[in-house]
Order: C-alpha cells, then sequence, then structure tokens
C-alpha cells in the first residue's frame, strides 16, 4: 500500500472515531439493532441493483462479444469485481482488470478490456446523471443553500440530455459510419481510448442503453435507502430516499479513491441527513446497515474470486504432467 493510500486510509479511521466518539454510540446501536431480519431482505434486495449493473455492462460490449456470455456470468463477474474494488487500495481498477480477465478466451483480451471500460465510462455517465438530475429536482428543494441553482441544475440537466441524445443521433445516421474490426484496432491500455471512441461510434444505441441500465442500478439503491429507513424506524417518502441517494452517490463519487468506504459511507449519510433537518443519528446509522451489506457483498465477491481461481488451478495440468503428455 502506497503512503498517500495509507494517509486516505488513516483519514477515513480517524472520521469513523471521531463519529463514534461523538455520536451516542447506545443509541446508534439501538437503532441498528431495530433492522432484526432486516437484514435478510437488505443484503437479498442488491441483487436489483447488480442485475441492472451486469445489463449495462452486457451492453456496454459489441453485439458479437456479448452473445459470448450468459447474463448469469456476467452477473458473477461483477460482484467480483465490485468485491475486488471494494477492499483494495486500487482507486476501483483491479476489479475492471478482474473482470476482463474472468470473462475468457471468447475474444481477445484487448476487446474485452475494451468492453470493460467502455462499461465504467457509461456507468460514470450514468452516475453523473443520476446526480445531476437529482440534484436539479430533489435535492434543490429541500436543500436551502441549493435552491438558489436549482434553475441552473434543471437547465444543466435538460442540455445534459440535449447533448446525449445529439451524440446518438448524429452516429447513427452519418452516412460515413461503419463498423470497425475490434481486432484490428490498436490493444493494450494506449489503445483503449480508440477502442471506446470505435464502440461509441459504431454502435451509439448500446452505448446508450448501457448507461440507462446502470441508471436503473444507481435508482435501485434509493429503493434500499427507502426500506432501510423503514427498518430503522425512521420511515421516508420516496422523494426523500431519492435524494439521500442522490447526495450519496455524489459524496461516494468524490472519494471513491477511499477503500472500503471506510468512515466516508457513515460520515456522509449522517451529513446528508443533518442538511435535510433529520436526525444525524439515524443518519449514521443508515450509513452502517448500508455498510454491512456493502461488506457482506464485497465478502461474497471475493469469496467467488477464490472459487474462480482455484478451479482455474485443477484444470491446469502441472509441469510434470505437461512435459509426460508432450513425450507420449
Amino acid at each position: 500500500m502506497k503512503f498517500a493510500q495509507k494517509i486516505i486510509l488513516a483519514a477515513g479511521f480517524l472520521t469513523l472515531g471521531a463519529l463514534l466518539w461523538k455520536m451516542d454510540v447506545s443509541s446508534v446501536a439501538s437503532l441498528v439493532g431495530k433492522v432484526g431480519w432486516g437484514f435478510v431482505f437488505i443484503l437479498l434486495q442488491e441483487i436489483g441493483a447488480h442485475s441492472f449493473n451486469a445489463l449495462g455492462w452486457r451492453f456496454a460490449m459489441r453485439p458479437k462479444t456479448a452473445q459470448l456470455y450468459s447474463l448469469s456470468e456476467l452477473l458473477r463477474y461483477r460482484v467480483i469485481g465490485d468485491g475486488v474494488n471494494y477492499l483494495t487500495p486500487t482507486a476501483q481498477i483491479a476489479g475492471e482488470f478482474a473482470r476482463a480477465s474472468l470473462l475468457g478466451p471468447g475474444a481477445s483480451f484487448d476487446v474485452r478490456l475494451a468492453g470493460v471500460v467502455a462499461a465504467k465510462f457509461s456507468q460514470g455517465m450514468a452516475q453523473f446523471l443520476f446526480a445531476l438530475f437529482g440534484a436539479a429536482w430533489l435535492v434543490g428543494g429541500r436543500i436551502p443553500a441549493i435552491a438558489p441553482y436549482q434553475s441552473w441544475l434543471q437547465a444543466a440537466a435538460v442540455l445534459a440530455i440535449l447533448a446525449l441524445a445529439g451524440f446518438i443521433a448524429y452516429e447513427k445516421f452519418r452516412p460515413e459510419r461503419k463498423t470497425a474490426d475490434p481486432d484490428a484496432l490498436p490493444g493494450g491500455l494506449r489503445g483503449m481510448p480508440k477502442q471506446i471512441k470505435s464502440f461509441l461510434q459504431d454502435h451509439p444505441g448500446r452505448a446508450a442503453l448501457s448507461v440507462v441500465f446502470f441508471l436503473g442500478g444507481f435508482a435501485w439503491n434509493a429503493i434500499e435507502v427507502y426500506w432501510i429507513c423503514r427498518f430503522l424506524g425512521i420511515p421516508v417518502d420516496w422523494g426523500t430516499a431519492l435524494a439521500i441517494e442522490t447526495m450519496s452517490s455524489i459524496i461516494d463519487g468524490l472519494l471513491f479513491m477511499v477503500p472500503a468506504k471506510v468512515g466516508t459511507q457513515e460520515a456522509g449519510k449522517t451529513a446528508i441527513f443533518a442538511m435535510l433537518g433529520m436526525s444525524a443519528r439515524a443518519g449514521f446509522a443508515l450509513g452502517i446497515v448500508r455498510h454491512i451489506r456493502e461488506l457482506a457483498w464485497a465478502g461474497l465477491g471475493l469469496a467467488l474470486y477464490s472459487a474462480r481461481m482455484k478451479a482455474d488451478e485443477k484444470k491446469t495440468p502441472a509441469p510434470a504432467e505437461t512435459a509426460v503428455s508432450s513425450s507420449l
């Protein structure tokens, strides 16, 4: 772990420690305890978000590449990649290479990696749009400090959609458009920009659908917020749940480099609840419950990754066995 990563992780732990010191820990624990068997539901419902994200990844691939892999495979590899990204201090990079390698030899590694990078791009665009629209129509009306800029945010959101629609229309109907051979494009990390540009030009509709499905994944997280709040005994309406998730998405995007969201999950939810005029203690409890869910799924991802690695090792013949078979 690099020195900067150690500093970031230490800052996260210090933030968490300061919150625990300032909060009434027994009251927070009592709130979290109210969830009870609701934890089972909270853990299982995350399948919905992962399914949306797997579909987003599928449509970030070229059609021929997407046909090589089932949706269940992509779902499993999404969980694995998220687990690697969540629990390792690599600024959410290691999990992307893991996904590309897990896809197998059906396509070249450069084509597989291009699909992973395109999915990352689509997910980033979806997060930007989700945060922008949420801030423009939900958050602005609930936080006085943002209210004066609400009309500007709404104008920016409309312009963003018009720009995206204009790009899709231009790429779809321009006369000189033709599908490129992905294997003929430059490979490696340096070739990724051309791979992604070629995909966007050849399949703008698939790229748009990828963004839409990733948007569904972000919106699904608002459903989780809604139910966690109900289990905590602080029911909120759907608009408030979306506003909470919008600000959570913004915080997560800004602090993506913190491994396992140490401190940022709880501090973020505490600040969000305070800004919305709600109980900061309840926000802290929400952060803890979501952190438990994230850690559980990240652990599952690493367990699946370990099982896959062991299975691959068994399939690979030992050097001695290889030598004997070649001599025969």
